[in-house]
């Protein structure tokens, strides 16, 4: 039974049990799903930090983590998908309290040995065409009417291909996030600043016309927008907002736009997206992060690197 979609569905299998891991993915491979599968839950959660995977297949043979363990870090940190259906395997009956137990920490099913893997294929099979029809409908939403910027579910559909290419070619990549402000008024020397949906357009105009080929400009936010800049490093995303900004400083002295914009802006980048461990979502999550950290009013530099925050 194949099902509907472009690409075969994927499968994670962890599991430090052989016999049962061959087993598993024999199954899986039947059903049409491409496997993968590893031995320990921790390297469990680097590759699906790293892949967007259909289905994770968690046995309780795991040594290094409980597969409770794992469930929770996936459904509660922002670096996971946390709509990707969860399966426990047993090799020993479950008690009630074990199934609750799993369920609490975010298992979708839970089944025990010997699994009768059939009523959860169409179990998966439902929940995957109505999610794969989710996207198709969502897709009209894949660029905003307004500005003609990618939105933040066409981002994250970019993203995922972006970085699947940056990995293979062992790219550096960058994101860039930005909230631009507007003078608001001067007071003695200094210069006070505010966001504006005015200075938003305008900057949003001049990103469509100055990004290069090989970026991507989408929305992350109200007034709020990032740079997806593939073989660019700390230092590249540094340039591209000075560039940008030198832009903007042009266009308000030709009064192309109107007054003075200035640039708040954070990213995180790394040299190498396969070696980094970090994928092209969390890039974006910790631009934004770094963004929070810039300075709202001031002369001084209003851009923030993520791995330059204190702590890190």
């Amino acid at each position: 039974m194949r099902l509907p979609f472009e690409r075969p569905p994927l499968a994670l299998i962890a599991c430090s049990d052989d016999w049962m891991s061959r087993a598993l993915e024999n199954v899986f491979q039947q059903h049409g799903y491409v496997v993968a599968h590893t031995r320990s839950g921790a390297q469990c959660l680097e590759l699906a930090r790293v892949a967007t995977h259909d289905v994770l297949v968690l046995d309780e043979s795991l040594s290094d983590l409980t597969t409770l363990a794992v469930s929770r870090s996936i459904r509660e940190s922002s670096r996971f998908d946390h709509s990707i259906p969860i399966v426990v395997t047993s090799p020993i009956p479950a008690d009630p309290r074990a199934r609750l137990a799993a369920f609490q920490a975010g298992v979708w099913e839970y089944c025990s040995h010997p699994v009768d893997l059939e009523p959860i294929f169409v179990k998966l099979e439902t929940f995957l065409r109505g999610r794969g029809e989710l996207v198709l409908a969502r897709s009209e939403e894949f660029v905003d009417a307004t500005t003609g910027l990618y939105t933040s579910f066409g981002l994250r559909q970019l993203a995922g291909k972006m970085g699947a290419r940056a990995l293979r070619r062992h790219e550096a990549f960058a994101c860039v996030a930005f909230a631009p402000q507007v003078q608001d008024r001067e007071i003695g020397s200094s210069m006070l600043w505010k966001e504006s949906p005015t200075g938003f357009a305008d900057v949003a105009h001049m990103f469509r016309e100055q990004s290069r080929q090989s970026d991507v400009v989408g929305l992350v936010g109200d007034m709020r927008l990032a740079i997806l800049a593939p073989d660019t490093d700390a230092a590249g995303a540094r340039l591209l907002v000075a560039r940008l900004q030198r832009e903007l400083d042009r266009a308000s002295t030709n009064k192309s736009i109107s007054g003075q914009v200035r640039l708040r802006a954070g990213y995180s980048a790394v040299a190498d997206l396969a070696t980094s461990r970090i994928n092209v979502p969390e890039l974006v999550h910790r631009a934004e992060s770094a963004l929070d950290r810039a300075p709202m009013q001031g002369d001084r530099d209003a851009i923030v690197g993520f791995e330059d925050l204190p702590g890190l």
